[in-house]
């Protein structure tokens, strides 16, 4: 038989290792954590670079089997990837980008978004990635366009009813827009439409002479399928830059942005994205 002291000396140990055990359960486990949720919200524990953008911009940015996808889509993963971020898109209407990134809604805007007066008052823009013109969508059976000059066409668009798209540079041409020195065009009006799929849809209904939009965009309207009968006419309205708008106080973030820009143009792999999304 054990002697009490000696009984209640070992219940005594066994209770302080216990305690210890448990104690050690809980503590938590540095190197086991790289699958955890960070500040970010996300697995990777990278901070979430979240993107305002219209997927109504094709080739830019456009849904593609359920997915966002488009030359600004691989490109702001691409910057990401540099700046050690991971991105979460959110897609809505093109006029909501610039108030999304005011509010903090989100970080940045990159939606084929030229660089003008009116929203540099908003936002910062990252140095340019993208040099683009407006130019004329017409009918393929047109006649009236027939001008192969800036001064040319805008004669020929007096009086005219011309469809743009909310909030793009073509409204701003056709209305006047003295921040960006256009004097307007003469007695014509500019119907406005959402996206360029209503637009085109207006121009092949004759309710509408003909569109001015991003030459780009609008040549890959004309050569969509179904668009045999829209053209584009290639000449020059405006010439622009896209970049990425950032809020005002995100000045370290745009540098890291710019640096990542200006290295994906050095490296040449803004020249194959571009080859990859068919844009000249």
């Amino acid at each position: 038989m054990m002697k009490k002291g000696i009984r209640l000396s070992i219940m005594a140990l066994l209770a302080a290792l216990m305690a210890v055990s448990v104690f050690s359960g809980c503590q938590k486990n540095d190197g086991d954590n790289t699958g955890s949720t960070g500040e970010s919200g996300n697995e990777t524990g990278k901070s979430v670079l979240t993107i305002a953008t219209n997927a109504e911009f094709e080739p830019f940015e456009f849904m593609q089997d359920n997915e966002i996808v488009g030359f600004d889509i691989d490109l702001i993963n691409a910057i990401a990837e540099k700046i050690d971020m991971t991105v979460e898109i959110k897609n809505m209407e093109f006029d909501g980008t610039v108030a999304a990134v005011q509010s903090g809604t989100c970080k940045a805007a990159i939606s084929g978004m030229t660089i003008t007066p009116k929203r540099e008052k908003a936002v910062i823009f990252s140095t340019p990635y993208y040099a683009t013109t407006q130019i004329l969508l017409v009918r393929g059976d047109d006649d009236v366009f027939t001008g192969e000059t800036k001064e040319v066409l805008d004669e020929q668009l007096k009086g005219k009813t011309i469809g743009v798209c909310s909030g793009f540079t073509g409204e701003s041409y056709v209305n006047g827009d003295e921040d960006m020195g256009f004097t307007g065009i003469a007695d014509a009006k500019a119907t406005v439409f959402d996206n360029i799929s209503l637009a085109v849809t207006a121009l092949k209904n004759k309710s509408i002479d003909c569109i001015v939009m991003d030459n780009t965009v609008a040549k890959q309207a004309a050569s969509s399928a179904g668009n045999e009968d829209i053209k584009a006419i290639d000449v020059t309205l405006t010439t622009e830059n896209y970049a990425i708008a950032l809020n005002k106080n995100d000045e370290a973030l745009k540098e890291k942005i710019d640096t990542a820009i200006n290295e994906l143009k050095d490296s040449g792999k803004i020249a194959e994205l571009y080859e990859k999304w068919d844009i000249e």
